[in-house]
């Protein structure tokens, strides 16, 4: 193993976004694996990568009590009773009454406390859109945030949606336009710039996970310039998560990776390239006894206290916000 894939613990804390001494506690509470180099603990990012992932889909069990709802000031819940499937923790149907929006973008964190403090029961499922809407077919979730690029059409999501939900009812609420591009150490110095620079000889791509928006998007412009993906250095390297991709390029272990633009402003050591624009829409079946809420989100998409609570956000146009851009 290199030096540059041995981590502190503080850079640790910075990846999960918490104080060092969260991290000690969670080596302490053997949530998250770490080895000793001499006095000096040390932690790889897959052992980083491999928390993230399991905190994505297991909720504490204080926050399990029926008591427990996301309100605006806290954090919404995460997925209920998780079964192991293929060897992997997913989500089960959800229970009576609780409403389920899957996808990583911290709108749907905002949308699940707006419905909270609606006195609305919300958990939330930390996944890509290709699952997410995976799960919403399958009723393991109610909502799904997409951002998926189809290159036949050069659009967004409304294929996805088509495809991977046949049949079902569904409404597709326009959220917001972002960029994405290429995130690269600072100062650029492989001075990357188009798709085709990823190729070159001696780039080192950290790559996303499968299904998730960034790699379907990566994979459609390797397609279009009829790329041979096992010349790509790092393209089977996966990380499980934007900041840990952005971590990766900034400690020197990959030149580039592949994110939106409001990673480059969570991590230090970095820099953003865009490449083109995006569409980021929340998906929401209409299955009946959610009716009301589906109305909810629609609503709440147009309303000006959200949509201004939105455009706080770092790289996030919310002009389009509110639009029903396919309904089935």
């Amino acid at each position: 193993m290199s030096s540059s894939d041995a981590l502190t613990a503080d850079e640790v804390a910075g990846i999960l976004q918490v104080s060092k001494n969260t991290v000690y506690n969670l080596v302490k509470r053997d949530e998250i694996a770490s080895y000793h180099i001499g006095r000096k603990m040390r932690f790889t990012m897959g052992d980083v990568e491999n928390y993230i992932a399991r905190s994505k889909r297991l909720r504490p069990q204080a926050e399990a009590q029926p008591a427990a709802r996301p309100r605006r000031t806290g954090s919404p819940r995460t997925a209920s009773k998780p079964v192991e499937v293929a060897g992997s923790l997913r989500p089960a149907s959800p229970p009576p009454g609780e409403y389920v929006i899957a996808g990583n973008d911290v709108i749907g964190d905002v949308v699940a406390n707006y419905l909270g403090a609606a006195d609305a029961s919300i958990s939330r499922v930390y996944e890509g859109s290709y699952a997410a809407l995976v799960d919403a077919y399958l009723g393991r979730a109610h909502a799904a945030l997409v951002h998926l690029y189809d290159g036949a059409t050069r659009s967004y999501n409304v294929e996805a949606v088509a495809r991977l939900m046949p049949g079902l009812p569904v409404k597709m609420v326009r959220l917001v336009k972002r960029r994405q591009g290429l995130i690269v150490a600072r100062g650029n110095p492989k001075n990357l710039r188009t798709w085709e620079d990823l190729l070159r000889p001696g780039v080192r791509l950290v790559n996303r996970e499968r299904g998730c928006g960034s790699r379907i998007l990566l994979d459609e412009a390797l397609s279009a310039l009829d790329a041979d993906r096992s010349k790509l250095a790092g393209y089977d390297r996966e990380a499980n998560s934007a900041l840990s991709m952005a971590s990766f390029v900034a400690r020197g272990a990959a030149d580039v990776g592949i994110g939106a633009e409001r990673v480059f402003h969570q991590v230090e050591g970095v820099d953003f390239l865009p490449l083109q624009d995006e569409w980021l829409d929340i998906a929401l079946v209409k299955r009946p006894g959610v009716e009301r809420i589906v109305d909810t989100v629609a609503k709440l998409a147009r309303s000006r206290p959200f949509r201004e609570e939105i455009a706080t956000i770092v790289g996030y146009d919310v002009s389009r916000m509110g639009e029903i851009v396919y309904e089935r």
